[in-house]
C-alpha cells in the first residue's frame, strides 16, 4: 500500500467523521466533532497499518482490538449525573460505530463507509423525530424525581400515593434524612409517566403538596 494510499484513506475517514461529529456537536454532546474526526482516523490508521505494515501477520487481529478498545472511549462519555441519572449512552454507541466507519475507510471500502456515514447520521438526526413524534404517543418516559421535605417517611408514603393516583409509576431508589437534626428527608424516585403528562405541571403540583421544599426533575 503506497502512502497515498494511507493518505486518501485517512481523509475519507476526516471526511466520514466529520459528517457525524457535526451532529454529536450541534447536540452539544460529551464527544463531538473532533472526537468523532479522531476516532473514525485512528481506526483508520489502525486498520491500513494492519494490512500493509505487518507483513505475514493477522490483519484481523489488529481490527479485533480497536473493537474492544473504542469501549473504554464510549464509556468516558457516559457521565453519571448525581449519582441517578446516565447520560451519553447514544454517543457512545455513535463513537463505536465511527471507529467502525474508520476501519472500512482504512480498508479501502470507500463506499460501505460513506452509506455507513449516511446512515448514522440519519439515525441520529432524523429517527430523533421519528421518536418523538410516533413513540412518544404510546410511550411513556422516565424521569428521576428528586424532592426535599420537612418531616419523615410518612411524607414518602404519601407522595407514592399521590403519583399513584395520578398513574405514575414510582420506585424509590434513595431516602435519606437531611436538615437540621436529620429531621427532613431526601429523596430521589425512578418514575415513569405517559409522555403525555406535562412535566411542569407535575411539579408545580408537588411543590404545592405540604411539608415539600424544593423539587427536580431530570431525564
Amino acid at each position: 500500500m503506497s502512502l497515498w494510499q494511507v493518505f486518501l484513506r485517512l481523509l475519507v475517514a476526516l471526511g466520514c467523521g466529520a459528517v457525524i461529529g457535526l451532529e454529536r456537536e450541534r447536540g452539544d454532546r460529551p464527544a463531538g466533532f473532533r472526537t468523532t474526526i479522531l476516532v473514525t482516523m485512528g481506526a483508520s490508521l489502525f486498520t491500513a497499518l494492519s494490512l500493509s505494515a505487518f507483513e505475514g501477520s493477522d490483519p484481523a487481529r489488529v481490527a479485533a482490538q480497536v473493537v474492544v478498545g473504542i469501549g473504554f472511549l464510549g464509556a468516558g462519555v457516559i457521565i453519571l449525573y448525581g449519582g441517578t441519572v446516565i447520560r451519553g449512552i447514544t454517543t457512545a454507541a455513535s463513537l463505536w460505530a465511527s471507529a467502525a466507519v474508520g476501519m472500512a475507510a482504512g480498508a479501502g471500502r470507500f463506499a460501505v463507509a460513506g452509506v455507513s456515514t449516511a446512515l448514522i447520521f440519519v439515525t441520529l438526526s432524523l429517527f430523533y423525530l421519528v421518536e418523538e413524534l410516533l413513540i412518544s404517543r404510546i410511550s411513556s418516559r422516565q424521569y428521576y424525581l428528586k424532592v426535599r421535605a420537612e418531616g419523615k417517611a410518612e411524607g414518602t408514603r404519601e407522595l407514592l400515593r399521590w403519583l399513584s393516583e395520578k398513574g405514575i409509576k414510582a420506585e424509590v431508589i434513595r431516602l435519606e434524612a437531611c436538615g437540621a437534626g436529620g429531621m427532613d428527608r431526601y429523596c430521589v424516585l425512578r418514575i415513569k409517566a405517559h409522555r403525555m403528562i406535562e412535566p411542569s405541571e407535575m411539579l408545580n403540583e408537588l411543590m404545592l403538596m405540604e411539608g415539600v421544599t424544593s423539587v427536580e426533575l431530570e431525564e
